[in-house]
């Protein structure tokens, strides 16, 4: 056998060589790919609008009507790059223009030869032995080991321990932590004082401090029951709804725009904010609270609160992208808020395989969403029928008033529209130019999308001459002028006849009682559609017989919501009270027993104390001896709170530290700083200028302009520091998603994109330097100082008294008084001064 000689070796060795290179070009295929996947495969996909394909090189290399979209190595001839940088038109995506990047990616793509080979996602299969493998993927099933995992099991309620400390048997929540803390060895913390305790209590219940007042009320109510019937006073308060509902606008990521590139605001947004704070004060039981806001319509559609409920299905940010596709992205952030706020699970992970680490398989994921695949959204009105009856007539009439006008309008200005659009027209291609001039009836299906497109290039002003009223009157006689302009005239009088619209809300509802088809999607891929989906829950944790209810007859939509919100709101399911139960624990003790309060799969923690969360979830659900009144929060808040637990002291005790210090065991209560909201909150209480007015639509505070796009500008009317309109409550201040009230942000507000269960608690430097240089905090400082000056009088002695009861609940300490005085003595800034000190103390923005 002849050696091989040395040039096909040295062939060799470079193809060897150039491997790196055949990998290069797969990734950038790959990344094409992703870019026609995006912005393209809506039209030009599995549900294509079009005689177009995308989805194939070959589909590609065949075009359409214009021929076709991609000629190899050849970026400057291929349609597909003409019209996505918009060289010519039909300018595509309609709408909106590829980003410089993407346009990057296809460019050198189609200089590369257009190879999609490594691209591609796996065709589906077909034929009977490819059905069966199709439902042999859709198919997952649970074993008996994974139905064990602790969350999946259904509470168990057991007899709280009795320990040999008495005084912490006489609630159950001591009896199991004080067990937990004796079987480590260790002491719980000592009693708080009383001081301590009740600025806890408020900053917990109302999110405000207490007045000095009220302070030395309590410290001097010697009477047995001082502290339960201060608890119970502070949840009698309207604040309590105002400062529980913050936790749960946390937790669904409420908004009042819409976020993303244009964050479109929601002027009527607030109204599901005034529900949730309503529901807490009412202390509406939580499994009525889970049906309202996942199908209220279906329960209640007569009922204002119920149909602002569902509001929530709608909170979602806007921008996931148009068609098919888009629709997909908001219903997986649907889903997945769902299933972390109610269950505590991460079922969005599901969405393009089985769960990596959870029981929840993929056909669980599509089987959840078929529930809110028929939605749609509504603006309920907030009138009774009669007064939208008379609206509506009232409007019809300004209407039928107005066609004559705006028909003789129409009739005026055609001949010279006419003229404006046969000149764009003639300056696009030839091959549009006779779409256009086809008869309707006679047009193809690619010529009919020419069309199409022509028209709304013509609507949006993408053509080099956009159609406005100043092109029609350049165009215009003088006499022609002179009867549109008394057209125009006449139309805006009647206007002013139209009656005020009345007042709606965010809403949803279907579009009718059969449910629209919803498909399982192989690798969450709209081109590899699988088996229609009917509509189911998670299988790890739900009765196999468990069946949606039918809608009745005259039923508005598929019910198929209120099948999965009965599911969620069942006694039987084991995640949903844990849930709850654990988020109010996490707000009164720093920490959840369980830490992951979103997330009880295999990745969350486990329990700390596992019989306690159970007990206390039992004792949610239905209390013994009462069960009508299950499901009520203001008794768990009552329950916790009055336990010695909550009532230890902050401090730390150096065994127990070596010993847990993290405090997994509750031995003491932790320190905590304040939430962005409560800081303000609280500075405005101690100034004295706090607006207390609940609910209706939202304050802008002043934000430098030097901080936000103009998209944002024209929506943020906000006003001076010292305009006493913004001084409401934060839960107020409009909560716009491209641009977050800098004090907010800064002390580690969500993202308001994304559900948060837990908020951040940095410390860094920008804090400090907020504290010390917002004109918000020394405009409030100087309204503080005014305040103790008429409250206290003259002398320094009583002012400073007056201003540390105001802003720390106590009196000063005789050093802090010292250099208190010997700072107002010498110091310009003054009282002032002072009070902007105070403001900046850890003491006040941490709660002990």
């Amino acid at each position: 056998m002849p050696l091989t000689p040395r040039w096909a070796r040295r062939a060799s060795l470079a193809l060897l060589l150039s491997t790196p290179a055949l990998v290069a070009d797969e990734d950038l295929a790959r990344r094409a790919y992703a870019v026609l996947t995006n912005n393209c495969l809506v039209c030009h996909g599995a549900l294509k609008t079009s005689g177009l394909d995308l989805r194939t090189r070959e589909g590609m290399l065949a075009g359409g009507q214009r021929g076709s979209a991609v000629i190899p190595s050849n970026p400057g001839g291929s349609l597909i790059l003409k019209f996505a940088s918009h060289q010519e038109a039909p300018t595509m995506p309609p709408g909106k223009k590829l980003a410089d990047e993407d346009l990057e990616i296809l460019r050198e793509w189609v200089l590369a030869g257009a190879s999609l080979e490594g691209a591609l996602p796996k065709a589906a299969p077909t034929g009977e032995q490819a059905k069966a493998d199709l439902a042999k993927l859709e198919a997952r099933p649970i074993t008996a080991e994974e139905r064990k995992f602790w969350s999946f099991q259904p509470p168990r309620r057991v007899d709280p321990p009795r320990v040999a400390d008495r005084a912490w048997n006489a609630n159950a929540i001591d009896a199991f932590l004080r067990q937990a803390m004796a079987d480590r060895g260790l002491e719980p913390s000592p009693p708080a004082d009383r001081r301590t305790l009740i600025r806890r209590a408020y900053l917990d219940l109302l999110g405000l401090p207490p007045s000095p007042e009220e302070v030395e009320a309590f410290v001097k109510d010697a009477a047995a029951g001082a502290w339960e019937r201060l608890v119970d006073r502070l949840l009698a308060s309207p604040h309590y709804g105002e400062r529980w509902a913050r936790h749960w606008l946390d937790v669904v990521r409420y908004a009042d725009s819409g976020g993303f590139e244009f964050d479109v605001d929601r002027p009527d947004g607030w109204r599901y904010r005034d529900y949730v704070v309503r529901a807490f004060n009412d202390d509406k039981p939580y499994d009525r609270f889970i049906r309202e806001q996942l199908a209220g319509d279906e329960y209640a559609p007569d009922s204002p609160d119920a149909m602002m409920a569902t509001g929530f299905l709608r909170l979602g940010p806007e921008g996931g992208g148009a068609g098919e596709l888009g629709r997909q992205e908001a219903l997986d952030d649907l889903l997945s808020t769902t299933s972390l706020t109610f269950l505590g699970l991460t079922v969005g992970c599901a969405r393009c395989h089985n769960h990596k680490f959870d029981p929840i398989p993929q056909k669980d994921y599509y089987r959840m969403q078929s529930a809110f695949f028929s939605t749609r959204p509504v603006s309920y009105a907030l009138a009774d029928a009669a007064a939208v009856a008379a609206h509506r007539a009232a409007t019809q009439k300004v209407d039928e008033l107005q066609k004559p006008l705006r028909e003789a309008r129409s009739k005026l200005e055609a001949p010279y529209l006419k003229r404006l659009v046969d000149e764009a027209v003639a300056r696009l291609p030839e091959y549009m130019q006779t779409a256009w001039r086809a008869p309707e009836g006679q047009r193809t299906e690619g010529q009919r999308l020419t069309v199409r497109q022509i028209e709304r290039t013509l609507k949006t002003g993408e053509l080099s001459m956009k159609l406005t009223d100043a092109h029609v009157l350049a165009l215009m006689s003088e006499q022609d002028k002179s009867q549109r302009g008394e057209l125009v005239a006449q139309i805006r009088e009647l206007d002013k006849q139209r009656p005020p619209a009345y007042a709606t809300a965010r809403a949803i509802g279907e579009f009718g009682r059969e449910a629209r088809p919803s498909y399982f999607l192989h690798r969450g891929n709209l081109d590899s559609r699988g088996s229609l989906m009917t509509p189911g829950v998670l299988s790890v944790v739900a009765a196999a017989d468990y069946a949606f209810p039918a809608p009745p007859a005259d039923a508005k939509s598929s019910w198929r919501r209120r099948g999965l919100a009965e599911w969620i709101a069942s006694p039987d399911n084991p995640l949903t009270a844990r849930v709850m139960v654990n988020r109010i624990w996490q707000h009164h003790f720093g920490e959840g027993i369980v830490r992951t309060p979103s997330n009880f799969g295999a990745l969350g923690d486990r329990p700390s104390h596992p019989e306690l969360l159970d007990w206390l979830a039992t004792e949610f659900i239905a209390p013994p001896g009462r069960e009508a009144g299950g499901w009520r929060l203001k008794r768990l808040h009552r329950l916790m709170m009055t336990s010695r637990a909550y009532q230890m002291s902050s401090n730390d005790v150096p065994a127990n530290l070596a010993a847990d210090p993290e405090n997994r065991l509750f031995w003491r209560m932790p320190r905590q700083r304040l939430e962005a909201e409560v800081i303000r909150d609280a500075i405005l209480a101690a100034a004295g200028t706090l607006d207390p007015t609940a609910g209706g639509p939202c304050v802008f505070p002043y934000i430098n302009p030097d901080l936000f796009q103009s998209s944002t500008k024209r929506t943020w009317p906000g006003k001076s520091d010292d305009d006493p309109s913004t001084w409401r409550r934060s839960l107020y201040v409009f909560s716009k998603r491209s641009i977050r009230y800098p004090l907010f942000e800064t002390f580690d507000q969500p993202n308001l994109v994304n559900s948060c269960d837990r908020r951040n608690r940095s410390t860094i430097a920008p804090q400090a330097l907020l504290l010390m240089n917002n004109n918000f905090v020394l405009v409030q400082a100087r309204m503080f100082a005014e305040r103790v000056k008429k409250e206290a009088g003259a002398g320094f002695e009583a002012q400073i008294d007056r201003a540390w009861r105001l802003t720390l609940g106590r009196a000063p300490l005789d050093s802090e008084r010292r250099r208190a005085a010997q700072y107002l003595a010498e110091s310009p800034e003054g009282l002032a001064g002072l009070a902007h000190a105070l403001f900046n103390l850890n003491e006040f923005v941490y709660r002990q």
